[in-house]
Order: structure tokens, then C-alpha cells, then sequence
């Protein structure tokens, strides 16, 4: 018999494939038309990893870490004082508003697009194109192998966000867009009469760096947005926080320090990659802030950024609640928290040296504003901070080790990182003068009842903060990263991964990381075709 060339299209769902297709014809050339379900992937970036600008001043940017020469112009030049890069970041006083996601990223260009297209409306140009430009190339071009790729499209999308302002705000922002990102692709396309065409896609995967785990778990967990997720991957989160917040209001950002082995081989055996790691680590810290005093300057005027503090869960790698050690003057060691950071380390504003916050440091000077109106600086600084700060503590409280039923969670470990705060104590006569405030570091003349000193005049002793010694992945220790009850992965020296990726803020470069997410997508898709084919055959 033979066959004619009629073709016979058959349309059916893709999980109509599990099941008796209905319609074939013997006698004609079958064409099985798969629709296939949508569930966009939507990648939620760290503190610091989008891209900001003014939203009063017509597009001015104000936060671009894809770009070294803005960054140094007006961050990094010595001309630049914290004042100025408090007013560009905060402005007079925190507003939620005052800036905005920058998606227009002229890395995104013509080329570019030709490879990606669509990337710069799927929100690609508003992140941290640095460190996560990996993650989100590798998800698309990911050939998604039988059943998977004959069931499902999974286009990427990024999810920029003011990262100054609460995650609790953020949480709201992303349920939005999730809610907006459904409906686009389930009521985006139209037949040839111009009528909508209703396509299946009911649910996203978030995969989450650092504090867009946060984020992420805001939205699901405050907003109400967990029915419209599928599953979450979260990579180095800081569940329960990090000393790394506090260590750097006090000292500034750390500069890196050596490489896998810690000795001079390292230098032999990388020595591109170690002079590049220590450039651009030196380059961040004067960026970002050297000293507590330009770091206080900036995060404790920030909701966000103080939500990173270690909350009333954390504990150290030990499992230790007192995760703050200070030698006292009489010879006791003071263990902190008690029992609640909040009001025994992060509001104590007594002129010790183990607060966390130097009042005279929130409000380095008032500047021009940058917002159009021509709003008063208030001098009350610390009424300011104490209001950020309960923001972080009514979201911490709030969220607690809420998360998404189908999570997966990954940390990176091997790294110095900080997961407890140590100071030590020497007796003044032996102490090299030095300042209060001194370059990458914390030291202070205290005397006899313990009460910082500008000089050395009536001191007794010098504390200082010692070099943290934990493990992590440099900023977030083990503790913190592997803290929530789910399926968890561990990257580290030891994994296969390299050395110099797998701290912080480069973990989405490596291999290993690309293949956690690649396989959680994977189980959850087949979850999901074991749930919907075995409801439609039933």
C-alpha cells in the first residue's frame, strides 16, 4: 500500500504524547504538532548585582558594575568622598524610589542580540552582566534533552531590583513581574485575525544568587506568589544572615588574600589569575569602601543592605548563637548576643568598641541633593538607621526559614569567610600608635572601662578586630549557606571547580554551579510531566 502525500496534522498538548494519540491515518504522511508548555526561568541576582539609576534625574545612572570607568569616576577617584557616593546611592534621606533598575545596557548590542534575541526585553541588561552573564547564556543555549525538551520552552529572564531598599519590597516587585511574565506568555501571541491565542504557562523557576534568595523567598513566602512557582534554586544564600555586614561597618571591605594553597606556589602555578584576583579585589574594596567609616556611610542608610546582618537564627560554623567574642576590660570575655542582636550588638549606640555602628559615621556631611526637588538633609541620623534596621528585623521575623515546597539550595565552602566576629586585646604600652580609623582594618584605644578613646591619652589597651578564619565562600559562611532544611549541594576547593571562581560573587561561572541548576530544572520539569500526564490519563 502506499502512502499518500496528504499530510495529516494532528495538534495535541504535549502530555497527549503519554498517552493514545487519536487520529492517525495509515494512509497519509502524520504530522504530530507538539504545543509545548512555557515556564520562563527567572534568575534573581545578589546585593549589588543590578544595575541602578536616578529615577528623578531622567536616567542617570548611579550603579553600574559593568562599567570599570563609571565605577572609578564616581566611586573610586581619591576626589570622591563618602558624602558624595552616600548622596548618589541614598540621597538626603532613604526613599524606596529613589532608584530604579537600568536595563539599558549597552553590552546588550546589535550582535549581541542577534545570538539573544529578546534577551534586553527579557530584563538581561539589568544585572551584573560580569558575573552573571554565564549563568544566563548557559541556560539558554541548554539543549534540554527527550522527554523535557519535547514538553517545554524555557526562556530566561532576569529580574533586576533596587537592591537598597527592603527585600520585603523587592518580594512585592518580583511577584509582580512573575504575575506579568505568566501573562505574557500565555496571552501573547495572535492568530492571523488579530484574536489572542492562549498558550499553557502557568508557573516560573526562580534560580536566586545571595540575596535574591531573599528576594525569592519573599515573594513566595510574604506575597503569595509560591502557587506560580514551580521550584526554586537559591545559590550561596545568606539564610540567616552573615558577620560579613557587620565585619565591614567596622573595618571596611576585606582585600583578598593569597590563593588555594595559601603560599607562595600559588603565584607560580596562576599568576594571571592572581594578579587579577587580588586587582580587581583591591579595586572593590576602594569601590565599595575601605574603611568602616565609608561602609556605615552606605549600609546602615540601606534597608537591604542591613537585612544581610546575622538575624536571631544565625550561628556560627560551631552552631554557636554568640557569634561575637570582645575581651573585656576585666578580664571576662563577652560573648554576643545574648539573645538578640538586634538590641545587643545592632542598636547599641554606648561608646564601646564592639557596637556595630558609629553614629558619627551615618551622616558624613550634607551634600547637594540629587533628587529634583530640593529636600532638607535632617540631622537625625540615627533615627534614620533605627528605622532601616527595623525594617530588617520585622522582615527577618517575618520570613524566618520559610521557603518554597520544591527548593534546592547550593553554598560554596574552603574560602576564608567571617562566621564569627573576634576582637583581641593588647595592653597600650606594647601597641603601635595608630588611628581609630586606619585603612582595611579596626583597632581602638579603649581605657579602663572600656570606652573607645580618639588617642592614645587615658587609654589602657588596644582592641582590634581580628582577620576572620571560618569557612565559606569568602562572604557567606557555611552556617548561613546551607542553613534552610532542603536538598542542599556543596561546592569547594575539592569540588570541580576553579579555585578563583568560587567565591562569592563568581560562583555562577563555574561548571559545578551551572550543572546544579541544569539538573534541578530537569527534576522539576519531570515532576511535572509525571504530575500533569498522570492526571490526564487518569
Amino acid at each position: 500500500m502506499s502512502i499518500s502525500s496528504e499530510i495529516n496534522q494532528i495538534d495535541i498538548k504535549w502530555w497527549e504524547l503519554f498517552d493514545t494519540i487519536r487520529g492517525l491515518r495509515t494512509e497519509a504522511q502524520n504530522r504530530i504538532v507538539i504545543e509545548r508548555e512555557v515556564i520562563p526561568i527567572i534568575f534573581v541576582p545578589g546585593i549589588m548585582g543590578s544595575r541602578l539609576k536616578l529615577a528623578k534625574k531622567r536616567g542617570k545612572r548611579a550603579w553600574d558594575p559593568d562599567d570599570s570607568l563609571f565605577m572609578l569616576d564616581r566611586y573610586g577617584k581619591f576626589t570622591v568622598d563618602v558624602a558624595e557616593k552616600k548622596a548618589l546611592l541614598v540621597g538626603p534621606e532613604f526613599d524606596p524610589d529613589y532608584l530604579e533598575v537600568d536595563t539599558d545596557n549597552p553590552k546588550l548590542d546589535k550582535s549581541f542580540l542577534q545570538r539573544y534575541p529578546g534577551a534586553d526585553k527579557r530584563g538581561w541588561g539589568g544585572i551584573m552582566w560580569g558575573s552573571y552573564g554565564p549563568i544566563l547564556r548557559a541556560l539558554h543555549d541548554h539543549q534540554w534533552e527527550e522527554p523535557v525538551g519535547h514538553c517545554f520552552e524555557f526562556p530566561v529572564h532576569a529580574f533586576g531590583y533596587n537592591w537598597t531598599a527592603s527585600n520585603m519590597e523587592a518580594g512585592r516587585k518580583l511577584k509582580e513581574y512573575i504575575g506579568a511574565t505568566i501573562d505574557h506568555y500565555a496571552k501573547g501571541l495572535k492568530d492571523e485575525a488579530g484574536r489572542p491565542l492562549e498558550r499553557l504557562c502557568t508557573r516560573v523557576i526562580l534560580v536566586t544568587h545571595s540575596m535574591g534568595g531573599l528576594v525569592a523567598r519573599s515573594a513566595c513566602m510574604l506575597h503569595g506568589a509560591a502557587e506560580k512557582v514551580l521550584g526554586v534554586v537559591h545559590g550561596v544564600q545568606p539564610a540567616t544572615g552573615s558577620p560579613a555586614a557587620y565585619w565591614r561597618m567596622k573595618a571596611g571591605f576585606e582585600r583578598p588574600a593569597g590563593g588555594p594553597r595559601k603560599s607562595i606556589w600559588d603565584w607560580f602555578l596562576n599568576p594571571v589569575k592572581m594578579f587579577e584576583r587580588l586587582a580587581m579585589g583591591y579595586a572593590s574594596a576602594w569601590i565599595l569602601g575601605t574603611d568602616g567609616e565609608e561602609v556605615t556611610a552606605l549600609l546602615g542608610n540601606m534597608p537591604g543592605g542591613l537585612q544581610l546582618l546575622p538575624n536571631k537564627e544565625y550561628r556560627d560554623n560551631s552552631g554557636s548563637r554568640q557569634w561575637l567574642a570582645y575581651p573585656g576590660a576585666d578580664g571576662r570575655p563577652l560573648s554576643l548576643p545574648r539573645s538578640n542582636p538586634y538590641e545587643d550588638i545592632y542598636r547599641v549606640r554606648d561608646n564601646v568598641p564592639w557596637r556595630m555602628v558609629n553614629p558619627d559615621w551615618l551622616d558624613p556631611g550634607n551634600v547637594e541633593p540629587m533628587t529634583e526637588d530640593d529636600l532638607p538633609v535632617s540631622s537625625d541620623s540615627w533615627s534614620k538607621y533605627s528605622s532601616c534596621l527595623n525594617q530588617a528585623e520585622e522582615f527577618h521575623d517575618n520570613l524566618g526559614f520559610r521557603v518554597h515546597d520544591d527548593t534546592v539550595q547550593f553554598y560554596s565552602t574552603t574560602l576564608d569567610s567571617p562566621d564569627r566576629i573576634v576582637y583581641t586585646r593588647e595592653p597600650h604600652v606594647h601597641a603601635t600608635p595608630h588611628q581609630f580609623r586606619n585603612k582595611g582594618a579596626f583597632r581602638a584605644y579603649v581605657d579602663s572601662n572600656d570606652e573607645i578613646r580618639e588617642t592614645s591619652a587615658g587609654a589602657t589597651a588596644v582592641v582590634a578586630l581580628e582577620p576572620f578564619s571560618g569557612t565559606g565562600d569568602g562572604t557567606v559562611p557555611d552556617s548561613s549557606g546551607k542553613a534552610l532544611k532542603v536538598p542542599t549541594a556543596r561546592i569547594g576547593r575539592d569540588s570541580p571547580a576553579d579555585f578563583f571562581s568560587i567565591d562569592h560573587q563568581g560562583i555562577y561561572g563555574t561548571d559545578t554551579a551551572k550543572k546544579i541548576v541544569f539538573t534541578t530544572v530537569w527534576n522539576l520539569a519531570i515532576k511535572r510531566i509525571e504530575e500533569k500526564a498522570g492526571a490526564a490519563r487518569a
